[in-house]
């Protein structure tokens, strides 16, 4: 676990993809299993989520792309924000990140998901590949290309300010992580249209 941690702020920008995505599937296979086993189908189904109102009401297609897809970004955008705070070697992006991937975890194994498509069914899992999978790569490589924005340090997680390390001017993105920022950004365009013409068919 250690190994994991530290690898999430490789210094290598693909190894700390790599190890981001291992914790990503462990956090969502352990989580899918929690659910599946211990608690009931279709717990989550009326749990509150913003994303679910885009569903509320008739709306054109332009209208359901961009709202979902101003949503998306502004998580991506949360997950960069919290990227400016560290306690020891952990950046705070992967903090809404994984709380994200326990909760589709969850999800999943209880078989919540609105819309008529059961997460136990191959047609799920197909949706999922083309729609939540890329919204989590693109989250995934959004935050693994910007933990070097630490701002923001302490050694500890109790007991001890943040220090402030580095100011705006000194931060700076690597041609290789703003390579990998607009690979995110792509991946969450593709999610958003492939969701809203999966569920118009």
């Amino acid at each position: 676990m250690k190994q994991l941690i530290t690898g999430l702020n490789h210094e290598k920008l693909f190894c700390r993809i790599g190890y981001a995505y291992l914790a990503f599937f462990i956090l969502l296979t352990g989580s899918y299993l929690i659910g599946y086993l211990f608690l009931p189908e279709g717990i989550m189904q009326h749990f509150p989520s913003p994303a679910l109102t885009f569903l509320e009401g008739n709306h054109s297609f332009s209208t359901l792309f961009f709202s979902t897809l101003g949503y998306n970004l502004f998580i991506l955008m949360l997950i960069i924000g919290m990227n400016l705070f560290r306690v020891k070697q952990f950046t705070f992006g992967y903090l809404p990140l994984y709380a994200n991937t326990v909760i589709l975890g969850f999800f999943a194994g209880t078989n919540s998901f609105s819309g008529g498509v059961s997460s136990y069914s191959l047609e799920g899992w197909l949706m999922f590949a083309r729609i939540g999978f890329l919204e989590f790569s693109a989250y995934i490589l959004g935050c693994a290309a910007t933990v070097g924005l630490v701002m923001f340090h302490s050694e500890k997680w109790r007991g001890e300010s943040f220090t402030r390390i580095r100011g705006w001017s000194q931060l700076r993105l690597k041609r290789g992580e703003v390579g990998v920022l607009f690979i995110a950004v792509a991946l969450l365009i593709m999610g958003a249209y492939n969701e809203w013409t999966m569920i118009g068919q």
